[in-house]
């Protein structure tokens, strides 16, 4: 029994050895991206910008073996535990001055357990984290893209200097975290696990399934990961978009980390740049479709939007569950989730529907109240807002710091259908069906009964002056139809050619 154990051991670590290899192999292939390459940058180098001293070779192989280590705490013991490997896979930095920490616990609490707490803390740079876990995702996509025989350098990213921006708005999202616990206004320069943990709760609860995932790809390859496990799936576009240049973008990372529902393929719904911004090809890509949602708006500088698990459908009402959110995408990231003080979620109302009597707001919104939503894409396009509070979700900007009203123009709008494969297939076949139902009705609508109308026009049910002339000549002795043609009318003293009355 210990021989067939130990054996198996030993062939798990030869394939751990081997798909490391596969990966090395094609980096190698690809040495004009040195510094993509997914294990080594995140877990043995510091990224580039970083101003710490340069790792030794001994530091490398510390840090990569205390990278695999996580494989032992990422089954069962839950997310912080996870999170710690990760940051101990980063520079570690000095911790901020006590003036900062001070304030650093929600609930009140003795100095010297603040200060001890204070020492035991581990602190790293937000980028850095997030950076690394955008690699770790982007290295188990390229081991499922080689499983499934797939292009693999599609997860590659092209070479760019400096920070990214969209990791960047991630990483800012978490130093906005940090600093709210301190009660800070500033945004902090690095983050505590206590911090990493708050902030992957409310913004990114998926950003820790990123390690046990690839770990769970590396040692079953093949395998689909069990129900009870949340895996962190790289969002797939298989059409164009405006907002996702690459397969690799760190903008789908960044959706990926919001939800489990944001993982997997997407489905282009509709597109400004394709579709132009015409209300009725928005509406007419969202009702019927019987699946979760992804909407996405840039105006000037900011990304924004909203996800919605829900089927659309016309209402004056509002409608959905509390399985959706309103997000701020760039240039911060912000994800805010329902409340229990409200259940005004979503809301799709057009003019044509109410014929403008119901004194209601006519386009699509999220939140807020009927007359006046919180994020609201009017039908018109013209007076679009997004405000900052209402009772239905948490309160934060929308917006970016550079608008001074809630009103914003849109100068580009995508909807994606999310969850999967298998969820878009199904949620496209029930639109498909909802639509031939639809156009159905329509046909049934213009085929009318001939005979059934007839009698209706003779009967005087529908007035018409159609048969008039019938009742205008009956009883009248000195009129008769021409028996030739009924449209004619003859005197009695009238002879027509070629017969006698």
């Amino acid at each position: 029994m210990q021989a067939q154990v130990q054996m198996q051991v030993q062939m798990q670590v030869q394939l751990v050895r081997m798909r490391l290899n596969q990966l090395m192999h094609y980096h190698h292939h690809n040495h004009h991206h040195p510094q993509y390459h997914p294990i080594a940058t995140a877990a043995t180098t510091t990224t580039a910008t970083t101003t710490a001293a340069p790792v030794d070779e001994y530091s490398r192989v510390a840090r990569l073996e205390t990278f695999f280590d996580g494989i032992a705490k990422c089954g069962r013991r839950g997310n912080k535990a996870v999170l710690e490997v990760l940051m101990e896979c980063c520079q570690p930095q000095e911790a901020p001055p006590e003036s900062a920490q001070s304030s650093l616990f929600m609930s009140p609490v003795s100095t010297t357990t603040t200060a001890a707490s204070h020492k035991k803390s581990i602190y790293v740079d937000p980028y850095e984290l997030v950076n690394m876990g955008h690699r770790i995702g982007l290295a188990t996509a390229f081991l499922k893209a080689a499983e499934e025989d797939d292009d693999m350098g599609m997860f590659i990213p092209p070479k760019q200097e400096g920070k990214d921006s969209d990791l960047l708005a991630l990483a800012k999202s978490l130093q906005r975290c940090a600093s709210s616990r301190r009660y800070n206004t500033q945004l902090m320069e690095f983050v505590s696990k206590e911090d990493v943990l708050e902030w992957s709760e409310m913004v990114a609860p998926m950003f820790a399934s990123t390690l046990s995932t690839f770990f769970f790809s590396l040692l079953f390859p093949g395998r689909s990961a069990p129900p009870s496990r949340s895996s962190f799936d790289y969002p797939k576009i298989p059409a164009e978009s405006t907002f996702f240049r690459t397969p690799s973008s760190p903008l789908l990372f960044s959706f990926g980390c919001m939800s489990v529902s944001l993982g997997g393929e997407f489905y282009r719904l509709y597109t400004s740049a394709a579709d132009g911004l015409s209300f009725n090809r928005l509406q007419n890509s969202l009702l019927g479709y019987g699946g979760p949602t992804l909407i996405i708006i840039q105006s000037g500088d900011c990304i924004f939007g909203a996800f919605t698990a829900s089927p659309w459908k016309e209402s004056k009402d509002f409608y959905g569950n509390s399985d959706c959110f309103l997000y701020q995408a760039v240039p911060t990231m912000a994800v805010y989730r329902p409340t229990i003080s409200n259940s005004n979620f979503m809301y799709c109302n057009s003019h044509a529907r109410s014929k403008g009597y119901d004194q209601q707001a006519h386009g699509i919104g999220f939140g807020g109240t009927t007359d006046q939503p919180r994020l609201f894409i009017a039908e018109t396009f013209d007076d679009c807002r997004a405000s900052n509070r209402d009772l239905t979700f948490d309160n934060g900007s929308l917006l970016s710091a550079t608008f001074e009203t809630d009103h914003f123009e849109i100068d580009n709008l995508e909807v994606w259908g999310v969850g999967g494969t298998d969820v878009v297939q199904e949620a496209l076949g029930a639109r498909d069906r909802q639509r031939d139902i639809r156009a159905s009705n329509i046909r049934k609508a213009r085929k009318v009964d001939k005979a059934a109308f007839l009698d209706d026009l003779r009967s005087g049910l529908i007035e018409s002056k159609a048969f008039a002339h019938r009742e205008q000549i009956r009883g009248r002795d000195d009129v008769c139809i021409d028996p030739d043609d009924d449209k004619n009318y003859l005197h009695p003293n009238e002879k027509k050619s070629g017969s006698d009355w």
